[in-house]
């Protein structure tokens, strides 16, 4: 029974969460076909809107596609055997579990990877751009100092015209100028690096202005390309990780980290309500068909996934903003989701 129903529930649910991706990407294809040359450009782009459609209906499909798992259940009377045969409502209940589980924790894994930048490669076809967009006019708080770079470009790790301006009981003691910089890994290393430092003058004879040159300046240690991009201009295009190592970074700055930990809730944490919705809508629909309109019921379920990941997504997008602490939103809606599954596993199982 297990193997049975599991193989149905995850049969069911690649052929919605492609139907739907696809659909999704087809109908944006349609709009920006005239935008794209190229036949290998127009499949690339499809491909891109495809798997960032993905990863928005990916919780959905995981919960319409146990809806019709168990729809031909019920239709096919394989559900009422189950029960027949000796089977609680709970064994019937534990291969969707297990599975949705399972699938939510690969999404949760592809964030790890470039999955997120989807939508980002595909503006990129569609404008003609074979790089990532250069980011301009950056200006992160490091330490004691303030950095300014005047371009970024992640996809080489290299920044232009950057300066360093360090402060020191509120006084800015010393500039440094540098026409490139590179990101080795862990640091940047900015290259012929002009530096002027103001002494701490006292009376007119004390010197002046300090200038030197060295070769070589580090700043910036652990702030990689993507984090400056995300962070510091407002982007959300983070991998789990990315996301991970900024917040370190952050809370080491002691900078605000609400819109950082927006996004990572987001990535790990908001996946987890369609596993409660799963467990929740299993025991709301009847065990057979003669008992209710299973069409009325399906229509409602559904209906009803739409409007709790709608909330879901506009709590997520208030916290980003600001509006509420992160904790109070996806996590608080996840939270209430998870608390009422469990209560309908342990106490509705048994009618």
């Amino acid at each position: 029974m297990f193997r049975y129903v599991s193989w149905l529930y995850i049969r069911h649910f690649f052929l919605i969460a492609f139907a739907l991706a696809f659909f999704f990407a087809g109908l944006d294809y349609m709009q920006n076909a005239s935008k794209l040359n190229g036949f290998n450009i127009k499949i690339l782009y499809m491909f891109y809107k495809g798997s960032y459609a993905l990863s928005l209906l990916f919780p959905i499909a995981l919960v319409l596609s146990m809806i019709v798992a168990k729809m031909a259940l019920i239709r096919s009377n394989a559900l009422v055997s189950f029960y027949a045969l000796g089977y609680s409502k709970k064994e019937v209940l534990r291969p969707f579990i297990f599975v949705s589980f399972l699938l939510t924790l690969l999404y949760i894994g592809l964030h790890f990877t470039t999955f997120v930048n989807s939508e980002l490669y595909a503006k990129a076809l569609m404008q003609k751009k074979h790089n990532l967009t250069v980011t301009r006019n950056l200006f992160v708080k490091y330490n004691d100092s303030f950095v300014y770079i005047s371009q970024l470009i992640p996809s080489r790790k290299e920044a232009k015209d950057i300066r360093i301006y360090r402060m020191q009981e509120g006084d800015l003691v010393q500039t440094i100028y540098g026409k490139s910089a590179k990101f080795d890994g862990s640091k940047w290393l900015i290259a012929d690096a002009k530096i002027v430092t103001k002494p701490h003058v006292k009376g007119l004879t004390y010197e002046g202005l300090k200038i030197e040159y060295k070769s070589g300046v580090e700043t910036l240690a652990g702030f990689k390309p993507k984090i400056l991009t995300s962070v510091f201009e407002g982007k959300r295009y983070y991998t789990i990780q990315d996301a991970y190592d900024a917040l370190g970074l952050l809370v080491s700055q002691k900078l605000e980290t609400s819109k950082v930990r927006s996004i990572l809730y987001y990535m790990v944490v908001s996946p987890f309500f369609a596993m409660s919705l799963v467990i929740i809508f299993f025991l709301s629909i009847p065990p057979h068909a003669r008992s209710s309109n299973l069409l009325l019921v399906s229509f409602v379920l559904i209906g009803t996934t739409l409007f709790v990941w709608g909330v879901i997504y506009l709590l997520y997008r208030i916290s980003l903003s600001g509006v509420i602490v992160p904790e109070l939103g996806t996590v608080t809606a996840v939270a209430l989701l998870g608390a009422a599954a469990i209560y309908s596993y342990l106490f509705r199982t048994g009618r």
